[in-house]
C-alpha cells in the first residue's frame, strides 16, 4: 500500500498469511479500542498514547517482524530526477523505473534539490517544482492548458537569475530541451496506456516486487485498488523482474478493496509509521 499527500511517499508491503493478518488486525483494533467494523487507517495507531502499540508492532515479538518492507520516495527529488532523466539523459525512460539512478543526471538532480531553493527563493522554487511535475502529467483535470509553455517560461526566467554555479549549469541545459518535452508529452497524450512518468506508486511497487523476488521464485501480490495499476503496467513489472532475476516470476497482482483485506490494512499501518518517521 502506498500513501501520502506529503513530501514523502511511503509504499509498504508485508509477507503474511491471510488468517494471521486478520488475527493481527483484530488484535490491533482491540488495543486501539476500535468500535464497529469500519477500516482504521495509520493515523489511528500514530496517536501519542498508542506508542506502545507501535513499538510492539515493529518489535521482535510481532508477526510482521522481518516480514515487512517499506520503499520511501522523497517526492521533490522524484520530480527533479524524473524531469532530468527524461530531458537530459539521452535515453528512453520507463515509468516503472526509479528516477535518480542515472549517473549522468543524478548529480544534476542533487544540485537542484540541495541548492536551488536558496538561489531562487522558496515561493519561486515551489512554483518550479509544480511546473516540473505538470510537464509530463496528462490525466489531471486541474492541469494548466499550456504546461510546456509555462515550464520553459520559468526556465528562461531562472536562467537570467544568478544562482549557484552547478544550479545555473543545469537550468542552462534545460533551455534547449523543449522539443524532447513536447515529443514526450505528445506521446503520452496520444497513448494513455503508456506508463505515467510522474506517478511514484509505480516505481515503488516495482522495487517492492524486486525486493521480495529475492526470497521466492514466484511472487503473488495483493494490492489496494489503484487506477494506475493497469494490466499493461503490471505486465511491464513482470517483464522487468524476469529480465533481472533469472527464474523469478511475478505471477499476479490482485487488486482488492482495502476494507476487506487485512494484509493491505497492515501495510497501511506500516506505511503510515514509516512516513511519519521520515
Amino acid at each position: 500500500v502506498g500513501g501520502g499527500h506529503s513530501p514523502v511517499f511511503a509504499h509498504a508491503s508485508v509477507r503474511i498469511q491471510l488468517e494471521a493478518a486478520g488475527e493481527l488486525v483484530q488484535h490491533l483494533r482491540r488495543e486501539i479500542g476500535a468500535r464497529g467494523d469500519g477500516e482504521y487507517k495509520s493515523p489511528e495507531i500514530l496517536r501519542p498514547r498508542r506508542r506502545p502499540i507501535v513499538l510492539w508492532l515493529l518489535g521482535p515479538s510481532s508477526p510482521i517482524h522481518g516480514n515487512a518492507h517499506v520503499h520511501l520516495t522523497d517526492t521533490r527529488f522524484f520530480v527533479l530526477a524524473r524531469l532530468l532523466d527524461v530531458l537530459l539523459s539521452g535515453h528512453a525512460v520507463r515509468g516503472i523505473a526509479c528516477p535518480g539512478r542515472n549517473p549522468h543526471t543524478r548529480p544534476m538532480a542533487l544540485a537542484l534539490y540541495q541548492s536551488a531553493e536558496q538561489s531562487y527563493g522558496t515561493a519561486r522554487w515551489q512554483e518550479f517544482l509544480t511546473l516540473s511535475a505538470n510537464l509530463f502529467r496528462t490525466n489531471n483535470r486541474w492541469l494548466p492548458k499550456t504546461p510546456v509553455q509555462m515550464f520553459y517560461a520559468a526556465v528562461e526566467a531562472m536562467a537570467q537569475t544568478s544562482a549557484a554555479a552547478d544550479v545555473q549549469q543545469v537550468i542552462s541545459l534545460l533551455r534547449s530541451t523543449r522539443p524532447i518535452a513536447e515529443a514526450t508529452r505528445s506521446s503520452h497524450l496520444q497513448n494513455p496506456k503508456l506508463t505515467p512518468l510522474m506517478e511514484p506508486l509505480l516505481p515503488a511497487l516495482n522495487r517492492t516486487v524486486h525486493y521480495w523476488g529475492e526470497y521466492t521464485q514466484t511472487l503473488s501480490v495483493v494490492h489496494d485498488e489503484q487506477s494506475a495499476l493497469t494490466p499493461e503496467r503490471i505486465a511491464d513489472m513482470a517483464t522487468a523482474i524476469a529480465a533481472s532475476h533469472s527464474g523469478r516470476q511475478l505471477s499476479e497482482v490482485r487488486l482488492v478493496d482495502s476494507r476487506r483485506e487485512p494484509r493491505v490494512q497492515l501495510a497501511d499501518f506500516v506505511a503510515g509509521i514509516a512516513r511519519r518517521l521520515a
